[in-house]
């Protein structure tokens, strides 16, 4: 597996002089006297390709990013800590540090000449107003971390809980288009488990109201890939339009079971026939046998996925990140053990028990990691959410 993973389509963002996330990126950049541009990216993430494609492309931002910065490059998927840690709004994520980490600020995607224009400015400063730029830094920590110490969870669950989560999502309830916020739309599995669970707890009607009206919403909105199965990450507009065509595994996962659920709870045969296109799309598109395992995602590819069912062909089908992570790998066992007994489908069971055969042995042997491909796991340490 390479090091550095760039966008699928022909560019030149490897002539960026890129360090792995290290100890000795950082020994170099203090070294050298120099800041750090950390650039964290995904390949299932559209920007994130055009960014590569265009912006690491040009040879102004080359040469200005190899003469005055260490320029490091993360995966987001493989290191999610150092994506919790730094992203500053979303993928590709262009951070600026100092040469000991600092965060001192950033942005998501830049063209070129936004880029040059940032990269100039802040390597001026960092020249000759270093201590603005530590000052910054220190702030900007102070402030994550008392952002961070809000969202620290209480010895005791209020038994409120349930009543306040239940106002947020009534609030947030999209009545026209279904599902909740504004756009960008998100299917947000999570509150239709809460929705699910709330009316078979309650009985109360316009919990089953909304969630019908959402799921209707997602099996006949343009977020649903209704050939070759699948639910895209999210639409752009409200009414479930303009999707943004990744599809991933761990969404997937979710809106498969709360499909399957849901059938089973308000008798719908409609949200099982989805539920079974989307396992469907998981077991033919995302299930690698070699592994054996579930692989992260299907990169974004408008060209093809814009095309009608007919006009479609396998060999232009985007490509799946050949990376398989043992956090939603855990989850597939789960959702698909489940979901084998509810749907009857022994096909669903064996994908499960290799899966978690896949983990096991791992786990047993003290190889147990983040990451595995075809070539076995990596080097990335294991996290808690993978256990």
């Amino acid at each position: 597996m390479s090091e550095f993973r760039f966008s699928p389509n022909p560019n030149r963002a490897h002539l960026v002089k890129w360090q792995p996330w290290s100890p000795a990126a950082f020994t170099k950049a203090q070294e050298e006297d120099k800041p750090v541009l950390l650039s964290i990216s995904a390949v299932w993430c559209y920007w994130c390709h055009v960014m590569d494609d265009d912006t690491y492309s040009d040879p102004e931002v080359q040469d200005l990013l190899n003469e005055h910065f260490v320029t490091i490059r993360v995966d987001n998927d493989h290191r999610p800590d150092i994506n919790a840690r730094y992203n500053v709004g979303g993928w590709p994520t262009t951070a600026f540090l100092t040469g000991h980490g600092g965060l001192i600020g950033g942005a998501t995607y830049l063209p070129p000449e936004q880029l040059i224009s940032m990269i100039t400015e802040f390597a001026e400063a960092y020249k000759n107003d270093r201590p603005t730029l530590y000052t910054q830094a220190r702030d900007l920590l102070n402030t994550r971390k008392d952002h961070a110490q809000r969202f620290v969870a209480s010895s005791q669950l209020e038994e409120s809980m349930t009543d306040r989560v239940s106002r947020i999502v009534v609030g947030s309830y999209d009545a026209t288009n279904g599902g909740f916020g504004s756009e960008p739309k998100f299917p947000n599995p999570s509150i239709l488990r809460f929705l699910n669970h709330q009316y078979r707890t309650t009985g109360e009607d316009f919990f089953a109201s909304m969630l019908i009206k959402t799921l209707d919403s997602l099996s006949d909105g343009q977020v649903h890939d209704s050939s070759d199965g699948g639910f895209f990450r999210h639409c752009a507009q409200a009414d479930w339009t303009q999707p943004q065509y990744e599809k991933m595994l761990e969404d997937n996962l979710r809106l498969a079971r709360e499909f399957l659920d849901a059938s089973i709870l308000l008798d719908r045969p409609k949200y099982r026939k989805t539920a079974k296109q989307t396992f469907d799309y998981l077991l033919e598109q995302l299930y690698d046998p070699v592994v054996p395992g579930f692989r992260g995602s299907q990169g974004a590819h408008s060209d093809y996925f814009s095309l009608s069912p007919d006009q479609r062909t396998a060999d232009a089908r985007p490509e799946s990140d050949p990376s398989c992570y043992a956090s939603n790998n855990g989850l597939a066992v789960t959702v698909l053990l489940d979901a084998a007994w509810k749907l009857g489908d022994l096909s669903l069971q064996t994908k499960a028990l290799q899966t978690l055969e896949t983990l096991d042995s791992a786990a047993r042997s003290g190889s147990f990691s983040h990451v595995y491909s075809e070539q076995g796991p990596s080097d990335v340490p294991a996290f808690f959410t993978d256990w």
